[in-house]
């Protein structure tokens, strides 16, 4: 009996090995510069405290779920001869995590079917590490954060969205390919440090920028406004 080979389905096998290893790669791929920022000038470093009071905890916003990885200890492989050559330290310790789901469990609502507001407002709480979006002074979305971690922290203080840029790339820092770093749905809050949408694990991890996941960038970029306040909330 002959038997049309072009109706046979190819192995799954590489496109499973793919879809497990995604995760793995996505600190590298994405998120911030895998290099520290200038430091700041001594009067924007020293921290300010927020008059804004933040009235929603992490345990209260959404959920992350983790993944099964591709390798035993479910860590993406660094070690090998010149593997991540140009990966600082925080990178890599942020690929040895275990991956984590980046699903927005309920997604946010379609920003424009939501009426117009007078007033937005964006508070970053790192203690937490989640974010509280407000308009006309009432809460309207939730959602996990990734700030820098110890050696890269965020500053903290109270600032105002200074630009918007949808399609952002790092101008002075590269990714594990050496690619200009992505940094999608990017606001900027105070010279080199932005919100911008890249992987957000079950801790501080960036270089000094906060990192949203991708539904929650993506509906505070399309909502708030340059000028609006941004609080950086220990």
């Amino acid at each position: 009996m002959n038997i049309d080979t072009r109706l046979i389905r190819p192995p799954l096998r590489p496109l499973l090995a793919v879809s497990l290893a995604v995760p793995l790669l996505a600190p590298l791929l994405e998120g911030c510069a895998h290099q520290p920022y200038p430091p700041l000038p001594d009067d924007v470093a020293a921290p300010v405290s927020s008059t804004y009071a933040a009235p929603m905890s992490g345990a209260a916003v959404g959920t992350q779920r983790e993944v099964s990885a591709a390798s035993p200890t479910g860590s993406a492989d660094l070690s090998g001869p010149g593997a991540g050559a140009n990966v600082s330290e925080t990178a890599r310790r942020e690929a040895a995590l275990a991956p984590v789901s980046q699903e927005v469990v309920p997604p946010p609502p379609d920003p424009d079917s939501l009426p117009a507001a007078e007033k937005r407002r964006l508070d970053l709480l790192l203690s937490s590490q989640t974010f509280n979006y407000y308009e006309d002074d009432q809460l309207l979305w939730s959602g996990k954060i990734s700030s820098g971690a110890a050696e890269h922290p965020t500053p903290v203080g109270s600032f105002r969205v200074q630009a918007k840029n949808r399609h952002k790339r790092s101008g002075s820092y590269t990714n594990y390919f050496d690619l200009a770093t992505p940094m999608p749905y990017a606001l900027q809050f105070l010279g080199p440090y932005w919100v911008h949408e890249g992987y957000v694990p079950n801790e501080p991890a960036s270089h000094g920028c906060v990192r949203l996941r991708y539904e929650d960038a993506k509906f505070v970029y399309a909502r708030i406004r340059v000028g609006d306040p941004v609080n950086v909330i220990e």
